[in-house]
């Protein structure tokens, strides 16, 4: 069911009917339409909701009928129905859209007729140019996004101790190094943990390697270093590989000849120094392999690492990886928080931040409930839980929108009488 024009629609029309050619002649389609273009305009990324699944969009192009969308990470599931939720002009924005076509990271859907929901900001955002803030991701799930209730159960019931620290607001990395290192010598007391150094000479076969992981962030088991098969053979895990995609790239690329001899002299070269199996699992910093974990087993040991050991050192290697990303953010946020968290605007119900790190930036869209710290007065510092629901990209630097879910005691009342005097006593709209 259509629904009427607020003030600031009208508003938001008025604006949109002076930026663009098409005239808005009151039907609700195109109102919708011009949303679209206003999005286009703003460079803009939204959600995109199929098959529950948050995703991040951008409108590429607005056709008579149509809209398509650029959406990196978008896999057919089948279903040909979505939802789009975006903000414009302080107003919340919802729509099922229908899906026409999905392509390799682009998807077209029909150009809703008519607009379906909206909520208008009761809270009055009010721009500041001398705030700034401190933040920390909060846990959410080791890969972000929506909590994955069964995987995270799991982590915490296999690995307690290591996820009570990385919960914390400040989590000891000493601690946790002695609490990885047990965790991986119940596999084997062999290992590495290795990170990355530009200037350091590698072999042929460890640049390979560490080529693989930065390129794919793969963990990559051999189980029997014995046996060329487990090099190249075909594996069906979802978490375990080989360097089976690598071996058919290079035959296409350098022949069967060059290839063969190329793997087995990776194999020779590991059983001469009596490997008998081994897992690497990439260490990551933000999105970007800045390391690997690797543990293995020798003709000395007597065993084999197992599939389910593997998975286990993965496991492993992600919360390391979590760990080290949520500190360093920390860190970062705290030493540099004039250059880096700047506040933007801010109202009752939410803010709007500005960062320039562009890695930091992406890694947000799936770990996107943070926690805040705002100090508004020397004596006064608002504690504040939020989720990021708006992703801006300004070229040099980058917006985000936050909505406020919780906040300390008299945190609010504190807020309120700031914004009270920054916006000469008027809260609403």
């Amino acid at each position: 069911m259509a629904i009427g024009r607020t003030d600031s629609m009208q508003e938001l029309i008025t604006i949109l009917e002076s930026l663009f050619e098409e005239t808005i002649v009151g039907s609700d389609v195109n109102i919708v339409k011009h949303l679209f273009y206003y999005l286009k305009a703003d460079n803009r990324e939204f959600e995109f909701i199929y098959e529950e699944e948050n995703l991040v969009a951008a409108v590429e192009e607005i056709e008579a009928d149509t809209v398509t969308l650029l959406i990196p990470d978008i896999v057919e599931k089948g279903s040909r129905r979505a939802r789009v939720r975006f903000e414009v002009m302080n107003i919340n924005y919802q729509f099922e859209v229908v899906i026409t076509d999905i392509q390799q990271g682009k998807i077209i859907i029909k150009t809703p007729t008519e607009l379906q929901s909206y909520q208008l900001r009761t809270s009055r955002r009010i721009p500041v140019d001398d705030l700034f803030m401190n933040f920390i991701i909060l846990f959410r799930s080791l890969t972000g996004g929506s909590r994955e209730v069964g995987k995270n159960l799991y982590a915490e019931s296999r690995f307690p101790h290591l996820m009570k620290e990385i919960r914390k607001d400040q989590p000891d990395l000493k601690l946790v190094n002695v609490i990885l290192t047990e965790a991986i010598q119940k596999v084997s007391k062999d290992y590495e943990i290795v990170f990355y150094n530009e200037t350091k000479q590698l072999s042929e076969p460890e640049q390979f390697v560490k080529k693989f992981l930065q390129q794919t962030g793969k963990t990559i088991y051999i189980p029997d270093c014995s046996r060329m098969e487990s090099y190249i053979q075909e594996t069906n895990s979802e978490f375990l590989f080989n360097f089976n995609s690598e071996y058919k790239d290079m035959i296409k690329e350098l022949g069967e000849d060059f290839t063969q001899e190329f793997f087995e002299s990776m194999r020779k070269m590991e059983s001469r120094d009596f490997f008998v199996s081994y897992v690497i699992a990439p260490i990551r910093l933000y999105e970007d392999v800045v390391g690997h974990l690797k543990t293995y087993s020798t003709a000395m040991d007597r065993f084999t690492i197992s599939s389910a050991q593997a998975i286990y050192i993965h496991e492993l290697a992600e919360i390391i990886s979590y760990a080290f990303t949520k500190v360093a953010i920390q860190y970062g946020s705290y030493e540099t928080m004039q250059s880096t968290t700047r506040v933007v605007d801010i109202s009752l119900d939410g803010l709007l931040f500005e960062i320039h790190d562009k890695r930091l930036f992406q890694y947000l869209k799936r770990h996107n409930i943070i926690k805040m710290f705002i100090p508004l007065k020397k004596e006064v510092t608002l504690i504040i839980r939020g989720e990021i629901i708006r992703y801006l990209d300004k070229g040099d630097h980058y917006h985000l929108g936050v909505n406020y879910f919780s906040s300390s005691s008299n945190d609010m009342l504190y807020l309120e009488d700031f914004l009270f005097d920054k916006s000469m006593k008027i809260l609403s709209e």
